[in-house]
């Protein structure tokens, strides 16, 4: 039993227990995570899935699954209302500088009152800080006095700045305004005992920081705009890596952020969340360091952290092929057709047709989860799937193996027309899709799971990329084609010339083998013969005269 994005309702496992279950969007964890990183000590709040039991009565599990979820959706809504869930200590500091001038500009060197007013004020913080014996009748808790001492000016700079908080980052503020305004009554009286020097700790308040310069995530944004022709994905995944590596630190501070900070992080990815070391040097290390660079050629900052961070990336030992392995393919392609009844429709939809698709065209994942039914094209008599946007920016035609057309393909895609295929039509207005993404994210999930793939094993959705490349090998498909077919990039500058139109394609699919799962195995259907080239040419030309033939 997998969650997706949203149930549409509770889903029972085999004992009869019904639950709640939804997968937590990336954008919710992220601020989760910061506010465990803000909070020490109250335990971990970042989760992959909302979860609870509803118990056995169907009824009542309905009723409780609509109040749950009501609550998930009015939680998350908070964290998105544009709530800071905490401030950075800079942020902080900044903000009780703002009103340590407050003070100060209400207690003029000049005015007779100033002096008496400061000494007064002072008198009551020091004494609701434990700092002098309590004199005073007040008899309010901490929590009340600082909210009536310092609660206006609080808000008052917030509003200023246009920041909203959560109240565990508002309760921080208020202990720095504490601590501002004693300083500012100290300085005060200072003047009107006539030392008119500077305040020597008035440079402790830094400040407010400027985010196109001073902040990770500002400088993120200056790098995107340095690099227009970087591909969207690429702008968009070092952005999820450096709002991560923020949410660790706690702070957005550049300043702040040093070589140990860096390495911190690293360990974290490879001990905690056990990433291979590629993928942290090619990913997540790839993005501090890209960035810094480009606001260190801007002169933004003088020097980069990462300078003097050695990662050695080796890649992990291999313990097996890489290719699906012929009771994986079984599992995977049987399970498919079973009847997906705890799903969402969509979802059901994405477990019937992908992992044939990527079976048959060896495409990635998240090439073919976000498909919609003007994808599929015919050209010459033949039918294709036109992948417009991939992760290397390679498009390309792939024919439509004879399998999925008999298996009813092209009739679910006429079902589905002028819509996605495996998602919602109103996913299509956000302002950036990302659904085909978690809903590939899903999909390997459940094919790990049908298929018991340990974690450390091959990923079931990349595996039929190379189980697909194997079988091209064994009809001798042409290299070229090959290349063309999985928008890899050619190695040869001439390979780039011309196009690899729909009917040549096909006619070396007709020599991709069919699989077949009716049986307790995979059978594997290969074309017979012994001339495989001279049978791809024949067919070659066969479709080559059948679309003479109609344009006659």
């Amino acid at each position: 039993m997998k969650c997706t994005d949203r149930q549409r309702g509770p889903v029972v496992d085999r004992s009869g227990v019904y639950h709640y279950r939804r997968r937590v969007p990336e954008d919710i964890r992220f601020l989760l995570r910061q506010i465990e990183n803000a909070n020490p000590g109250i335990g971990a709040q970042d989760k992959r899935e909302e979860k609870k039991s509803l118990g056995r009565d169907k009824a009542t599990a309905g009723r409780l699954w609509q109040q749950h979820d009501e609550k998930v959706e009015a939680r998350w809504a908070e964290l998105r209302s544009g709530r800071k869930p905490h401030l950075t200590i800079v942020e902080r500091e900044a903000l009780a500088g703002d009103i340590y001038r407050l003070w100060l500009s209400r207690l003029p060197k000049d005015h007779p009152s100033s002096g008496m007013n400061s000494a007064m004020f002072r008198g009551m913080m020091e004494e609701h800080d434990g700092d002098i014996p309590r004199w005073s009748s007040d008899r309010s808790t901490p929590e009340e006095f600082l909210q009536s001492m310092h609660g206006n000016d609080v808000d008052r700079v917030l509003a200023e700045r246009g920041i909203r908080v959560s109240e565990a980052a508002r309760w921080g503020l208020l202990e720095a305004a504490q601590r501002a305004a004693k300083q500012a009554t100290r300085y005060a009286m200072q003047r009107i005992k006539g030392d008119l020097g500077p305040d020597p700790e008035v440079s402790r308040f830094p400040n407010w920081p400027n985010e196109a310069v001073d902040t990770l995530t500002g400088l993120h944004k200056e790098w995107v705009k340095e690099t227009p022709d970087a591909k969207p994905d690429t702008h968009a995944a070092f952005g999820a890596c450096i709002r991560k590596f923020v949410a660790f630190l706690g702070h957005d501070v550049v300043a702040d952020i040093g070589p140990g900070d860096v390495k911190r992080w690293l360990k974290f990815l490879k001990v905690e969340r056990r990433l291979s070391d590629i993928r942290i040097r090619d990913g997540y290390f790839a993005a501090i360091r890209t960035v810094l660079n480009c606001a260190r050629k801007a002169g933004s900052i003088a020097t980069n952290v990462c300078d003097t961070v050695k990662l050695d990336a080796k890649p992990r030992p291999r313990t097996r092929e890489k290719d699906l392995r012929q009771d994986e393919v079984y599992a995977i392609l049987k399970a498919s057709l079973e009847t997906h009844e705890h799903a969402g429709s969509d979802v059901a939809a994405a477990r019937r047709w992908v992992p044939w698709l990527l079976a048959y065209t060896g495409a990635r994942v998240a090439e073919i989860t976000r498909l919609e039914s003007r994808h599929i094209i015919e050209e010459a008599g033949v039918f294709g799937i036109d992948i417009q946007q991939s992760k290397n920016g390679r498009p390309r035609i792939v024919p439509i193996h004879r399998d999925l057309k008999k298996q009813g393909f092209l009739r679910f895609v006429a079902e589905r027309e002028n819509q996605p295929l495996f998602f919602s039509k109103d996913k299509l207005r956000g302002p950036k899709l990302s659904i085909h993404k978690t809903r590939a994210e899903g999909l390997g999930e459940w094919a790990r799971g049908v298929a018991k793939i340990a974690a450390h094993e091959v990923a079931p959705n990349h595996g039929w990329r190379h189980r697909f490349k194997t079988e091209c090998r064994r009809i001798n498909m042409d290299r070229e084609v090959r290349f063309y077919l999985q928008g890899h990039a050619f190695k040869v500058d001439g390979e780039e010339y011309g196009y690899f139109p729909l009917d040549v394609t096909a006619a070396w699919m007709e020599l991709f083998p069919t699989y077949d799962v009716s049986g307790e195995s995979l059978t594997i259907h290969r074309v017979s013969g012994n001339d495989i080239i001279g049978q791809a040419v024949a067919l070659l030309h066969m479709q080559r005269g059948r679309t003479v033939s109609e344009a006659a």
